[in-house]
This record gives C-alpha cells, sequence and structure tokens, in this order.
C-alpha cells in the first residue's frame, strides 16, 4: 500500500517508506517504461507483481498511466494492497513536468534519486541524455550522481550493461515494444554494496484467461 503524497525529492509514499528503502539489507524494484497510454497494461502488472517488491520505477513516457493506477488504487482494494509504498518516476520525452492528481498535481522531474538498500539509483528517461546513440552522455550523469545503478528508457529495447561499475537498465517498453523484442518490464534485485544486482525480464501478453506473463530474455539489440 502507498502513502498518495509527493515528496520533495519527487518520490510518492510515506516518508517512513522512503527512510525504510533506504536502509533495507535488499529490496526489489518493480521497473516499467514506456506504457504510452496503456493503464490497463500498466495496472495488470501492478496487481500481479507489485505485492512481492519494495518500489517501483517508472522510466517515462506514461505518467497519465502512472498516475490512473495510483489514482485507482483509492477505490480497488486488490490494487491498493499491491502497489508498492513508494514510487520513483521520470519524465518522458512525451510527458509534461506536472499531471492533473487528485485535487492537485504531480511534479514530473527529468530525472529522480533514490536510495535503495543502501546504493543510489538515477531514475531517467534517457531522451535528454540521447540514449538512442549510446549511453555515453547517461554514464556521465551516473558519475556526477555517484548513483549505483541507472533506470532509463525510451528505446523501447529492454537491455542491461554494466560500465564504470555502474548498472545501466532499460527495462524496455510495455506496451510498444521495438527491436522484434516482446513488450517487457523488469523485476529488479539489489542486494546491497557487496553483491551483484540481478535483473529478471517478464513479457506481456494476452490469454484466453486474461493477461499473461512470464520470464523472458531480450534479444541482444541496439540502436
Amino acid at each position: 500500500m502507498i502513502e498518495l503524497a509527493q515528496r520533495p525529492d519527487f518520490a510518492i509514499g510515506s516518508a517512513d517508506a522512503i527512510k525504510a528503502l533506504a536502509k533495507k539489507d535488499r529490496a526489489t524494484l518493480l521497473v516499467i517504461s514506456d506504457s504510452h497510454g496503456r493503464a490497463d497494461v500498466f495496472k495488470a502488472i501492478v496487481e500481479k507483481f507489485g505485492e512481492r517488491c519494495d518500489a517501483l520505477v517508472f522510466c517515462g513516457d506514461g505518467i497519465g498511466d502512472l498516475c490512473s493506477v495510483l489514482e485507482a488504487t483509492k477505490k480497488n482494494k486488490k490494487l491498493c494492497k499491491a502497489f508498492p509504498p513508494v514510487a520513483a518516476f521520470a519524465r518522458g520525452n512525451g510527458d509534461y513536468p506536472e499531471f492533473p492528481f487528485g485535487d492537485g498535481e504531480i511534479k514530473v522531474p527529468l530525472h529522480q534519486l533514490l536510495k535503495v538498500a543502501g546504493m543510489s539509483v538515477l531514475v531517467t528517461h534517457g531522451h535528454a541524455e540521447g540514449v538512442y546513440y549510446g549511453l555515453g552522455r547517461l554514464n556521465q550523469e551516473a558519475l556526477e550522481n555517484q548513483a549505483d545503478a541507472v533506470f532509463y528508457g525510451h528505446t523501447h529495447i529492454a537491455v542491461t550493461k554494466e560500465e564504470d561499475c555502474t548498472y545501466f537498465i532499460n527495462p524496455g517498453s510495455c506496451s510498444h515494444p521495438r527491436g522484434s523484442q516482446k513488450a517487457c518490464f523488469a523485476i529488479v534485485q539489489i542486494p546491497g554494496m557487496q553483491e551483484r544486482i540481478q535483473t529478471t525480464f517478464f513479457s506481456v501478453g494476452l490469454s484466453l484467461d486474461g493477461w499473461a506473463f512470464a520470464p523472458y530474455t531480450p534479444a541482444l539489440m541496439g540502436w
């Protein structure tokens, strides 16, 4: 369950939940990006995977979908129980700096820093860093922010890479994949400073029973 309050550092959740996330020995993150208007897909992912996660990270281009799902927690008990206690997000090239939320609005930053299990996580979309053309500028931003891990989107291509002791993770697009990949998202295990970050991708599809999710190994593609 999440407290629907935005903090000065832009994260949504209670102050206690955000502090607890920073101090955990290990944490599990649900990482989604580029939903592009598919709030139904976003909601299905959260209902299925959110309860086992300590935070949700959204890498942009679909901030309205995130807000829609957050608003739905007020009336949907299953969704309310499933939504992780902390949400961090960044503004995509298709998002606005502010978005209506409840009786007011939320601020949507270009990037956001989040402390997770003793590590510093940078959340961004990637368009401002030109990720279509490589991770050079994003790597520089990670170094400037002393980030141990960077989550980004924009390319709609799921990939993980380690460079200069920093993990770069793109969860792909949960609704509009590219590069012959499937629609997907990621579950990221952050075990603390002494171990390696682990990323598991899940594909998104439809079955006769509704939404279907399965562990997925993306084809190695690039832009």
